[in-house]
C-alpha cells in the first residue's frame, strides 16, 4: 500500500515566503518536522492506493478544472495533542469545487487518518509548523513571532500534484498535473 498526498504546490514568490517562515524557524527554533515535506503546498487528501491507479483520475480532474485564484488570509493553528500552526486560506467556490471533485473521485481510498480533509471538515490552509516541535513552551513565543506579519497574499492554483513518501528518499513529487480547463468566473 502507497500513501500519497493529493496537493497543490504554491507558486514562487509565495513557496518563498513560506520557505522563508520555515527557515526562521530552523534557526530561532529548532524546528525541523515541517521539511518532512520539502514543499509548501495546499493539501486536498491522503490517499492509500493499492493496485488501481489514481493518476488517471488525477489527470481527467486537471484536464478539465481551469486554473484558481486563491487568497491567504490569517494565521491559525489546529489544537489538540499535536497542534498545527497553518497559514489559512479563504474558502471560495472554486476551491471547493476542486476539493470535492477529488474527494468524491477518491474517497474509496482516503486513509482513515487523513479525515480531516473529508468535506465537512476540510480547511485549506499551508502547513507552517507541525509534529514534535511544537510544544506548551514554544508555541507561544513562536505565535509571538508570526502573529504581527501580513499573511494576506493573492495567488494562482495552477496544478494538482501527487507526493508520495519513497524509502531512501523522502516526500517526493510523484506527478505534477496543470490545470487546463476552461476558464470561468467564481
Amino acid at each position: 500500500m502507497v500513501l500519497k498526498a493529493l496537493v497543490s504546490l504554491l507558486p514562487e514568490d509565495l513557496d518563498r515566503f513560506v520557505r522563508g517562515i520555515w527557515d526562521e524557524l530552523k534557526t530561532e527554533f529548532g524546528f525541523y518536522s515541517v521539511f518532512l515535506t520539502p514543499f509548501p503546498h495546499i493539501t486536498f487528501c491522503i490517499v492509500e492506493e493499492e493496485e488501481t491507479g489514481i493518476d488517471p483520475l488525477i489527470e481527467v480532474i486537471a484536464s478539465s478544472t481551469p486554473p484558481l485564484m486563491a487568497r491567504t488570509e490569517y494565521l491559525g493553528v489546529f489544537s489538540g495533542e499535536k497542534p498545527v500552526i497553518f497559514i489559512g486560506l479563504a474558502r471560495n467556490s472554486r476551491l471547493a469545487s476542486l476539493h470535492h471533485a477529488l474527494w468524491t473521485e477518491l474517497r474509496d481510498s482516503v486513509n482513515n487518518r487523513a479525515i480531516a480533509y473529508d468535506e465537512d471538515h476540510w480547511i485549506p490552509h499551508i502547513t507552517v509548523v507541525f509534529g514534535d516541535d511544537l510544544k506548551r513552551s514554544n508555541i507561544g513565543p513562536v505565535m509571538e513571532r508570526l502573529a504581527f506579519r501580513d499573511f494576506h497574499h493573492e495567488f494562482t492554483i495552477d496544478n494538482l500534484t501527487i507526493l508520495e513518501e519513497v524509502p531512501d528518499e523522502g516526500i517526493v513529487v510523484r506527478k505534477k498535473l496543470k490545470l487546463a480547463g476552461q476558464s470561468k468566473k467564481d
